[in-house]
């Protein structure tokens, strides 16, 4: 009387394997042909060529869709999101000083109150704002697609438009900040704090300031990390905020909900984390994780780009990459503005 119940859930888990096995080739192949890109034109980020391969394999003909719906991407985006936490360093707090300590804070709240005005006059969809802000307060891609691996609505297009909006304004930035800084006489320290606090890819800021100095560059860098290590709270936040409100607790049961939020990486991120700050791995070893966990992200974002379909963002238009590129341009000039007067 269990065999056909048997039959079919033995069809369905040989399916499952089966498109498991063909999802896994189509990423490795994906990563392999962008990372090779990236080689012959390294003029542009690398997140450009990982969501540019996956957009256009995964926006191909109807039957490859049905087929093969995702990639699996989520474990090289656990991974990765788990090793950012080798490069947490307390030392970085006396580079940056206690100014770029309230420039993060700053920044955060400009840009979280500008996507929330936005999401209330109905310019942007309020997931979206979400994620932007994740985004844009300086956390990059890998929040946002950290985020959307935890809440199914707001995978695919909305997940894309949140990577080109960063993509974009980290574009820009790399060409127009160091114009900016020439012309205003921004010594190495406000330059640093400008890239590292506005841009939001590690690897755009980290490049641009290195165009100025050093010095710079090390500011950039210090502030990017310990965004990076504090980007679990807006995560939660975020994943709190578009909980269904019948899942929301009285006030005794919300921390056990919370703590049901919380993704796994962040788990994984605050212990490594506490290895590094303890003194575990040495600097050779730091660099060596950080390269894994670049690749990491850059196999993850081929997997999001596939998610996307052309069809769809042709249809609705480039109006949310605009919004989320002109918000980050005024948080970098309130930010430009902040160091002149100070």
């Amino acid at each position: 009387m269990y065999g056909p119940a048997t039959t079919s859930d033995s069809a369905l888990s040989a399916a499952r394997t089966s498109n498991l096995l063909a999802g896994t080739l189509v990423l490795v192949v994906l990563t392999l042909l962008a990372k090779l890109a990236y080689v012959m034109v390294p003029v542009l980020p690398g997140a450009v060529f990982a969501l540019g391969f996956g957009v256009l394999a995964g926006s191909g003909s109807v039957g490859v869709r049905r087929a093969l719906p995702a990639l699996p991407y989520q474990l090289p985006l656990t991974v990765g999101l788990i090793l950012m936490g080798a490069q947490l360093d307390l030392n970085l707090v006396h580079v940056i000083g206690p100014e770029g300590l309230l420039g993060v804070a700053f920044v955060w709240v400009g840009v979280a109150a500008a996507f929330w005005l936005l999401a209330k006059s109905g310019w942007v969809p309020p997931r979206l704002a979400g994620l932007l802000t994740l985004g844009l307060i300086g956390c990059g891609v890998s929040a946002v697609i950290g985020a959307a691996q935890h809440d199914r609505k707001a995978a695919g297009i909305q997940t894309t438009y949140a990577t080109l909006a960063i993509l974009v304004s980290g574009a820009l930035a790399l060409l127009v900040y160091p114009v900016v800084g020439r012309l205003l006489g921004l010594d190495a320290h406000e330059f640093g704090l400008l890239a590292g606090l506005t841009i939001a890819n590690s690897a755009e800021a980290v490049a641009t300031a290195s165009i100025h100095s050093n010095e710079a560059l090390g500011v950039a860098a210090g502030l990017k990390l310990i965004v990076n290590a504090l980007q679990g709270l807006p995560i939660l936040g975020y994943l709190w905020f578009f909980t269904p409100k019948r899942e929301h607790a009285h006030g005794a049961a919300i921390p056990r909900l919370l703590i049901s939020r919380v993704p796994y990486f962040v788990w994984g991120f605050a212990a490594v984390g506490v290895a590094a700050a303890l003194g575990a791995f040495s600097a050779g070893e730091r660099e060596q994780l950080g390269q894994l966990t670049r690749l990491a992200f850059f196999v993850a974002l081929v997997g999001v780009g596939f998610q996307t379909r052309l069809d769809v963002v042709r249809r609705v238009g480039v109006r949310p990459v605009l919004i989320g590129t002109s918000v980050s341009a005024a948080a970098a000039g309130a930010v430009l503005l902040w160091l002149l007067t100070n």
